[in-house]
């Protein structure tokens, strides 16, 4: 039965991965030195690797109580594997593609062939880690490994790997490129002839292959002026964290003289975590600081990607990155998943120290609730937040400034006064900024005594009214022919209760499936609840053109 398993299991590396084999070789890895036995033995018993090594040994157990055996047939899998790689032509390699497809067939090969690792074989596929890899969900702790096994066969030697991609460390001089194992640090001291390798008006260096926790890229003037001469953006790869810095960036960095640009990895304290910042926050992945040395400092605006470890029980939706200060307080940076790949990009707001947390809001009153769901996602991205003593009270009305004030949360909005020009908006009240910033988008508007009423529950036709705005400022405004609208409405059985002045944004915001019904209506001139105010913004978030 074992036998009859697809081969397309090891597409993602699953066999090397759960197994710690780092650093597969082939003729291009052994020429580098490269001894996959003795990494095998190195890298066994690093902390970092322990959980997967642990999950597989357990599984093992349950088929051989011999731990012992478990690492004899790892071992003599690994030297049947490397014979096998060692034996293979290599020399057609030229992207990842084909490093994937010579691993899949010669692990297959090894493993399933061969009678004495049937008990590992079924060991590896009872872990709970191996669906997550499958996807190609790499952990953190292990995105070196992958790295370091495509550089290594593709081949590298400081130059474009074959087949065009990432530019990686060179082989030569302790002056161009120092690793200390025993400091857990590696630099890169750039040369400006890098800039050869630009592909498609952008130069990727890469350091993913290391394993070291600290990589820095050194990085000289001339290369950064060539870089923005050309219009050309920079990513440089460190593995778990990727920037891309664009021309404006690097014409900042080039005039301070160049910049070493470090990428520090450290584990997160769960402990300290929760005594600054409270309970519901759980890492899903390593911290880690960028720094630019003594220089100019890193630039603001850089866009970036974060990984994060896919394990099981996860719940994706409710990760964000994460800055930690030097107080171990957070602040939230939002982002968004990489379809397909366990990263998140977001905006880098400069030097500091970043990661990515999933964070579990518990509102007691929530339980078997029809927007819980919808609350604890819209929480997790520190929109919706609770009244206290764990509460949310769901089915409360909402006000109008309470709800403005999410409306220019979910649309990021900048509030940079608080004058709003309404009489009972004093500049110092909590909610005067989110309103100075709705009206100058255009998503609000008072009465016509100049008041705006913020204590007032809104109506589900007021927020309409905002929505529909609000669609129309992200691009998305919906395009009403003659006579549509009440063909819309006419399916509600109040809707002859919907305001004259409401009823194109009521059409718009059904339209939009932003805004449902009540019992078969509209419920225009009821007062909207919590629930339906995060549940109807979470829409919004998610509507495209």
């Amino acid at each position: 039965m074992l036998r009859r398993v697809s081969t397309r299991v090891f597409t993602c590396w699953t066999l090397l991965f759960l197994m710690l084999l780092s650093l597969v070789g082939g003729p291009a890895a052994q020429a580098a030195g490269l001894n996959l036995l003795g990494l095998y033995d190195r890298l066994k018993d690093d902390p970092a690797y322990q959980p997967y090594r642990q999950e597989l040994q357990e599984e093992y157990l349950k088929l051989n109580s011999s731990g012992q055996a478990m690492d004899g047939d790892i071992r003599s899998f690994l030297a049947d594997l490397q014979e096998r790689l060692a034996a293979a032509d290599t020399s057609s390699l030229k992207d990842e593609n084909d490093v994937n497809a010579l691993m899949m067939k010669t692990a297959a090969e090894v493993l399933f062939t061969d009678e004495k690792y049937t008990t590992l074989a079924n060991a590896l596929t009872a872990t709970s880690d191996f669906q997550s890899i499958l996807k190609g969900n790499f952990p953190p702790a292990l995105e070196p490994v992958r790295r370091e096994v495509v550089n290594a066969l593709l081949g590298g030697g400081g130059q474009v790997a074959a087949g065009g991609g990432a530019v990686v460390p060179p082989t030569g001089t302790e002056e161009e490129f120092k690793r200390d194992a025993a400091a857990g640090v590696v630099t890169w001291r750039v040369r400006p002839e890098a800039a050869a390798g630009i592909k498609n008006n952008k130069l990727v260096l890469s350091l993913a292959g290391e394993t070291v926790p600290t990589r820095t890229f050194s990085l000289p003037p001339a290369l950064l002026q060539d870089l923005g001469q050309k219009k050309a953006e920079l990513e440089l790869d460190y593995g778990p964290v990727v920037l891309n810095l664009p021309p404006a960036s690097l014409a900042a960095l080039s005039v301070s003289g160049g910049a070493d640009l470090t990428c520090r990895q450290e584990s997160p304290d769960p402990a300290q975590i929760k005594d600054v910042n409270g309970p519901g926050y759980n890492a899903a992945g390593m911290v880690y600081t960028l720094t630019a040395g003594d220089k100019a400092g890193l630039p603001a605006g850089i866009p970036a990607r974060i990984k994060y470890e896919d394990r099981q029980g996860l719940d994706r939706d409710l990760l964000g990155v994460y800055q930690v200060k030097s107080d171990g307080s957070l602040v939230y940076l939002g982002g968004h998943g990489v379809a397909g790949s366990p990263y998140m990009e977001f905006v880098l707001p400069g030097e500091g120290s970043y990661v990515v947390l999933e964070y579990r809001a518990d509102f007691a009153d929530l339980a078997g609730h029809w927007a819980a769901r919808d609350v604890q996602v819209m929480a997790a991205k520190h929109i919706a937040a609770g009244v206290g003593g764990g509460r949310f009270e769901p089915d409360r009305a909402i006000s109008r400034a309470e709800f403005t004030s999410l409306l220019q949360r979910v649309l990021g909005l900048t509030a940079p006064g608080a004058v709003t020009g309404f009489s009972d908006v004093p500049p110092e009240a909590w909610y005067a900024p989110s309103v100075a910033a709705a009206v100058r988008a255009g998503l609000v508007h008072g009465y016509e005594d100049k008041t705006f009423k913020p204590d007032n529950p809104v109506t589900r036709a007021e927020m309409a009214a905002m929505l529909a705005n609000a669609l129309a400022l992200k691009g998305l405004a919906v395009q009403q022919e003659p006579g549509r609208v009440e063909a819309i409405l006419q399916n509600f059985k109040d809707q002859a209760e919907v305001p004259s002045w409401a009823r194109s944004a009521m059409a718009t915001a059904v339209t939009a499936g932003i805004i449902g019904g009540r019992d078969s209506g509209l419920a225009p001139l009821e007062q909207a609840t919590r629930a339906e105010a995060v549940v109807m913004l979470k829409r919004l978030m998610e509507s495209r053109g």
